[in-house]
C-alpha cells in the first residue's frame, strides 16, 4: 500500500497558516506528517506544543526536527507531542525516517545552530539505527544543491558535508526547509530531495511513496 506523506516546513508559530494547509488536504488520505524544522519563532515550550497539538488534530502521525528559530533544550520533544527524531528513529511501516535538526551557523545568532560536521555526524548516527527497507531523511538545513538552498540573492547556502552524505548513503527522499525563497525538488545521486518552502506562507508537499519509488507534489494555499 502507498504511504501519504504531508510534508511541510517553516511554520514560524503562524498558527493560521498552518490550520489553512490541514483545511486543503483534509479530504486527502495523510498517512504521516513530517515538519522540517522552525515551527515556532523564537518560541516557546508553550508555543511548540501549540503547533504540535494543531498537527495532532489530523490524527495522522507526527515527525519533526526542530529550526534554527526554535527552542533547542526541547531535542528530545515534548512527551505525547508527535515524535522529535533529534535524538532517535522515526518513521511509518517499512518507512524508516532519521533526522537531524538545527542549522549551519547565521548572521542573526539564532537558538539553535550547529557546525555542519555536528549536523553530519547527528544524521549519520541517526540513520545507522535504520531497518532495512526505504529511509528518509529529515533535517532543517538543507543540502548543498541546485534549488533547495539558493537564496533570492542566487546564493547557494547548503551544507556540501550533508549533500556528501546523501550522495553516499542514498536515502530514497530527504526533506529539508530553512530557506524560504528555495522549494523545489532535485536529485542528490539516486535520492529526491525537496524543500516545500514556508508554511507561514501557505506553501506544503504531499509525498507519495509507493513500489514505483517516490513522488513529490509541491503545493500552497
Amino acid at each position: 500500500m502507498p504511504l501519504n506523506i504531508l510534508a511541510i516546513s517553516d511554520i514560524h508559530g503562524k498558527a493560521s497558516s498552518l490550520r489553512s494547509i490541514l483545511g486543503a488536504v483534509s479530504s486527502e488520505r495523510i498517512d504521516l506528517i513530517t515538519a522540517s524544522g522552525d515551527l515556532t519563532h523564537y518560541g516557546s515550550e508553550a508555543d511548540l506544543a501549540q503547533m504540535l497539538e494543531t498537527l495532532d488534530g489530523m490524527g495522522a502521525p507526527v515527525n519533526y526536527v526542530l529550526g534554527n528559530c526554535d527552542p533547542k533544550e526541547f531535542r528530545r520533544g515534548l512527551g505525547t507531542h508527535g515524535v522529535c527524531l533529534e535524538e532517535g528513529l522515526g518513521g511509518l511501516g517499512p518507512l524508516s525516517i532519521a533526522g537531524a535538526g538545527g542549522s549551519t551557523p547565521t548572521p542573526f545568532g539564532t537558538p539553535f545552530e550547529v557546525d555542519e560536521g555536528e549536523l553530519v555526524a547527528s544524521l549519520r548516527r541517526n540513520s545507522s539505527r535504520s531497518a532495512a527497507g526505504p529511509v528518509m531523511f529529515l533535517v532543517h538545513n538543507p543540502p548543498a544543491g541546485q534549488l533547495v538552498d539558493r537564496t533570492s540573492f542566487g546564493r547557494h547556502v547548503g551544507s556540501r558535508m550533508l549533500s556528501e552524505l546523501i550522495a553516499s548513503a542514498s536515502p530514497l527522499v530527504v526533506q529539508c526547509g530553512h530557506i524560504h525563497e528555495a522549494a523545489g525538488v532535485e536529485a542528490i545521486g539516486s535520492s529526491t530531495v525537496f524543500n516545500p518552502g514556508p508554511a507561514m506562507r501557505g506553501r506544503y508537499a504531499l509525498v507519495r511513496i509507493d513500489g514505483k519509488g517516490v513522488s513529490v507534489s509541491l503545493r500552497s494555499v
